[in-house]
């Protein structure tokens, strides 16, 4: 690689020759683009594919690998659906632009955040965060965090699940995207990694258990009410080539003494994901129970009244096979079972095809039987 430059200037020399005679200062501008170029080049191979470090995304942990300085990247999602019985409704969606920007102040404090536009009008951040690296095997982060459960949360770039929208189930129970204020520890020991936080819980004004679950209680960070706080824990076991296994519980007061009760919320999951070669096999289940139930404002208050817990849960198992196994593009049909239990029980199965052309881009298609719909995504990270 380092006779590149020199080898392609001589490349060049017929061509420029057949020219008009290029000024010096033509020459010196011609030269520094191909050096930039060369150095670019460098970096890309020393630097490699994009890998999740420390719990966060491929394109979100770019700061981890990145020298003192700026570190920045994205992902977006455009999703089209439309519905399969013939009625109105479809829908085209830009339904996420995303920026990831971080900055590395030494070798051992770092800051890294997202900040998200969704449906071109609605601003969010949804992490930001200082990390400070005590050893190679402890962090400590301080900031608006990801809630660490399930697969899609803080792995939530759209070329991580090959669905053209995340599981019902990582929406309503866990729920994607939930981002809190909080302290905590990011580590490993071994096999196993894990992440214990200590952040603001649910407010119970937003509930709505047979709407969605747990997910209108989120806070995200904006003023959030903090009379009670909650915990959360999180390990993963890797101890097998190709085998991840691990668990997560949640525990908080989502009363924040402003609801006549305290509505203690506890939530788990325990989640499983075998890969080998073109295989990936995944599997999630995961449960939300909220006491004084009953206390809550809802529009079908059918939950079960004689144990005053109000649950929500459900699980999914998914899996694919990536037809260009070993190539640079992937293709890779896959087909999830989900059920979901609230007042009823309700299925959101997917029968789905992700093409990947680069590992940066994504374009997916999927039917959903019992919704009976169709949606079409085009995602990117970089």
């Amino acid at each position: 690689m380092r006779y590149a430059v020199p080898f392609l200037l001589l490349s060049l020399a017929p061509a420029l020759a057949a020219q008009e005679t290029p000024s010096n200062h033509e020459l010196s501008r011609r030269i520094d683009l191909l050096a930039s170029q060369f150095q670019q080049e460098q970096i890309q191979e020393a630097t490699g594919a994009l890998t999740s470090q420390f719990g966060m995304g491929p394109a979100a942990s770019k700061i981890y690998s990145t020298g003192q300085g700026v570190s920045a990247g994205g992902y977006g999602e455009m999703l089209y659906t439309s519905p399969t019985d013939g009625s109105d409704g479809a829908t085209w969606d830009i339904y996420r632009v995303v920026a990831y920007l971080g900055y590395r102040f030494d070798e051992q404090w770092l800051f890294n955040s997202e900040i998200e536009l969704e449906h071109m009008s609605e601003a969010a951040v949804e992490f930001a965060y200082l990390d400070y690296e005590a050893t190679d095997n402890l962090s400590l982060r301080f900031g608006h965090l990801l809630t660490p459960m399930g697969w899609v949360n803080e792995m939530h770039e759209p070329t991580t699940f090959w669905s053209a929208n995340r599981p019902q189930l990582e929406k309503q129970i866990l729920p994607s995207t939930w981002h809190e204020n909080g302290i905590g520890a990011v580590g490993s020991f071994g096999d196993f990694s894990y992440r214990a936080y200590l952040m603001n819980g649910f407010s119970s004004d937003g509930f709505n258990l047979e709407k969605d679950g747990v997910r209108g209680g989120r806070q995200k960070g904006s003023k959030a009410k903090a009379d009670h706080l909650a915990t959360i824990v999180r390990i993963d076991w890797t101890g097998y080539q190709g085998f991840t296994i691990g668990g997560s519980y949640y525990s908080g007061q989502s009363g924040q003494n402003n609801a006549g009760a305290e509505f203690q919320t506890t939530i788990w999951d325990i989640h499983a994901e075998y890969r080998n070669g073109p295989l990936r096999l995944r599997g999630l289940k995961a449960s939300a129970n909220v006491d004084d139930f009953e206390l809550l404002d809802q529009e079908d208050a059918s939950f079960d009244p004689i144990n005053q817990i109000g649950t929500v849960s459900g699980y999914y198992v998914e899996g694919g096979w990536d037809v260009f196994a070993g190539q640079k593009n992937s293709l890779t049909p896959f087909f999830r079972y989900e059920v979901l239990e609230k007042d009823a029980r309700s299925g959101h199965n997917v029968y789905g095809v992700a093409y990947q052309p680069t590992s940066g881009t994504i374009f997916k298609l999927d039917y959903l039987p019992g919704d009976e719909k169709i949606e079409f995504a085009v995602g990117w990270t970089f």
